[in-house]
């Protein structure tokens, strides 16, 4: 009997390993790339100061708060490419089950970013930060698909 090729993408805000099970608690990252504004902070990542207000009484003004931090929209926009480039690499092919380990805030923007094709393969989305533990200790924080069920 054939055992079912689980692709583990492994991801955060600015980093992505892709990675492969080789044998009985064996991993191995075949491939992985860095967000290009991973290092920036916030500040360097909005178009510049924000609005300013006058106070309904008085002379006061005051700075408007920005409602979408930019990290959060960069990191969700990382998560997109990764969708995109799982879709047109062609990676997927060779492999049965996706299982995506990211934080909570990322599940969802590469959920509504993969293709039809992908979704299906999708078994699973962990909630957790592994993007730096190395591949000799991944066997205790990732599952063994053995059979294609659906995300949850």
């Amino acid at each position: 009997m054939r055992i079912p090729k689980t692709l583990y993408v492994i991801a955060d805000g600015g980093r992505v390993r892709y990675i492969e099970r080789v044998g009985p608690g064996r991993f191995n990252t075949f491939r992985k790339f860095v967000s290009v504004h991973m290092h920036e902070k916030a500040a360097e990542l909005s178009p510049g100061k924000p609005g300013r207000v006058h106070e309904s009484r008085g002379a006061a003004r005051h700075a408007i708060a920005q409602k979408i931090n930019p990290r959060d929209k960069v990191e969700a926009e990382f998560i997109r490419v990764i969708a995109e480039d799982l879709r047109n690499d062609g990676t997927m092919a060779s492999f049965d089950n996706l299982v995506f380990i990211a934080p909570a805030k990322l599940q969802q923007p590469f959920q509504d970013a993969l293709p039809e094709t992908i979704t299906g393969k999708l078994a699973k989305c962990i909630d957790k930060d592994l993007t730096k533990i190395p591949d000799e200790d991944l066997y205790k924080h990732l599952p063994v698909m053995l059979v294609s069920e659906p995300a949850s």
